[in-house]
């Protein structure tokens, strides 16, 4: 599923890049499944999935779950032009211009996409379409959806409910996580308190437990503050 290559903590992780590489086309040669590249030294890590993305840093690893499921989306997942927008959530020009211009950017290999809209166009029902789609293509199974206020989180739970009734979708302010439902919806500081939580030596969310995040109203707060 995995190789992980790590260096003495003196030294730049960077430096075992070509060696993670190495042992991945070996293991590949003999199992024949192309395992995930980690290289670390004990306080940086990066994950590398080179069939899909160049190298990251990220916080830890993925759990074997999250390994086998991020290996069968090489196959599993299809093209995101393939799939239509849900006209019956948005269905003006410029919601679906920017659905199809952040589908082109991740299928691009990119990670990060910046939405930019003005006050009442939309930008909640264009986020929920684009998760609907990203769901059916088998991109994202668990979304992540942060807010930097109480009422938004309301108001975008009510949103979710209405227009994907069939997505279940939990606010992470009020109660613990749900495996069985596919939105968590929390403000920057739940978030950030529930990350660092350890129970019977397990964090509730490893690195890899969402497949897409979410950010609403980016500019307010996310840069300056939660980075």
């Amino acid at each position: 599923l995995a190789v992980v290559e790590a260096k003495r903590t003196s030294h730049d992780p960077i430096e075992g890049k070509q060696q993670a590489k190495d042992y991945a086309d070996a293991l590949e040669k003999k199992h024949g499944q192309r395992p995930l590249i980690y290289y670390t030294n004990g306080y940086k890590t990066y994950l590398w999935d080179d069939r899909f993305y160049p190298p990251r840093p990220v916080a830890g690893f993925m759990k074997q779950d999250e390994m086998e499921l991020a290996i069968q989306r090489r196959e599993t997942r299809g093209e995101l032009k393939q799939y239509p927008v849900n006209k019956d959530i948005v269905e003006r020009p410029y919601q679906l211009l920017a659905i199809k211009k952040i589908c082109e950017h991740f299928e691009e290999h990119h990670r990060r996409a910046l939405v930019v809209m003005a006050t009442g166009t939309g930008k909640t029902r264009t986020a929920i379409a684009l998760v609907e789609l990203m769901q059916k293509a088998n991109w994202a199974k668990r979304v992540l959806y942060l807010c930097d206020r109480d009422s938004l989180i309301v108001q975008t739970k009510r949103a979710f409910t209405k227009f994907l009734p069939n997505t279940p979708a939990g606010d992470l302010r009020t109660k613990r996580v749900d495996t069985k439902e596919r939105v968590c919806l929390s403000t920057y500081a739940t978030m950030m308190n529930l990350i660092d939580e350890v129970e019977d030596g397990v964090r509730p969310f490893s690195p890899s437990y969402f497949d897409l995040i979410i950010i609403d109203e980016a500019h307010r707060s996310i840069y300056q503050k939660y980075q």
